[in-house]
């Protein structure tokens, strides 16, 4: 994907409006940080801010501003082959027309990166853009499709949240009481919202993380099984032991020597 103009946090009074009749020659995708009227063969439709619009190349352009003042993100782009069509495609965002999201936050850090790394001048800025671009909308459809289905809306990402925390900090005395704290849920509907999101439970989740870091702390460091049960947070060494055994079918031992012999 070949960035062709970028814009970030711009802002316009009332009177703004684009117009072209054309289109502008590539795609654009604009995130909307205040409401917008877009206008179309079907006539005219207001945006919510928190809004994005993807309007493919040939694709008429008319909208302007519906407020005091006319607030976004945007990003010109051209695909440069059909890899890059067929990407676009098969993430199945809509075109022509807006679609309000959860939260604008993640995708706007990308079009600031994007506009950063585009007027760079570096070496690498036109890869680092493809690059950006394809995870921007990698994350646009994500937004999209998987939180849709699982239905829970902007509590998906509190959530995505929350469960990076626990694989950050497995060592951590994590409880269903503080993790619903967090969230401020009550404990049935946390743990039914975080297994409908994620598809484990919460506390088999914190398991999985623990064991996780147990297998690259006895895979890439010399620590004894009893220092790495604690850097797991568990307190003691046969508890460790018997959960490693149960997920991985080996003891944290038996599991080291065989990735050292693998190597």
């Amino acid at each position: 994907m070949r960035i062709t103009n970028v814009g970030c946090n711009h802002w316009h009074d009332a009177d703004f409006f684009i117009d072209r009749p054309e289109g502008s020659g590539d795609y654009l995708l604009l995130l909307l940080k205040t409401s917008a009227v877009f206008v179309s063969d079907k006539g005219e439709m207001t945006a919510e801010a928190g809004s994005f619009i993807l309007f493919k190349a040939g694709t008429p352009q008319y909208y302007r501003a519906s407020g005091a003042r006319f607030g976004n993100d945007w990003f010109h782009f051209l695909p440069e082959s059909s890899e890059d069509e067929n990407f676009l495609k098969e993430l199945d965002i809509p075109f022509d027309t807006p679609v309000k999201i959860d939260s604008l936050s993640e995708l706007t850090v990308f079009i600031s990166m994007m506009c950063n790394e585009h007027y760079s001048g570096g070496i690498y800025s036109t890869d680092t853009c493809d690059l950006l671009v394809k995870l921007f909308f990698l994350k646009l459809s994500d937004k999209l499709h998987r939180t849709g289905e699982r239905g829970m809306g902007s509590g998906y990402e509190k959530m995505s949240v929350l469960r990076a925390k626990i694989y950050n900090d497995p060592a951590r005395r994590w409880n269903i009481e503080e993790l619903a704290h967090e969230m401020t849920m009550s404990r049935s509907s946390f743990q039914h919202s975080y297994k409908r999101l994620f598809g484990v439970t919460p506390m088999s989740d914190v398991i999985a993380a623990r064991i996780e870091r147990a297998e690259y702390l006895l895979s890439s460091t010399s620590y004894s099984v009893s220092r790495i049960a604690q850097m797991c947070g568990y307190s003691s060494d046969i508890h460790f032991v018997r959960q490693f055994r149960k997920v991985k079918g080996e003891s944290p031992t038996e599991y080291r020597t065989k990735v050292k012999s693998d190597r």
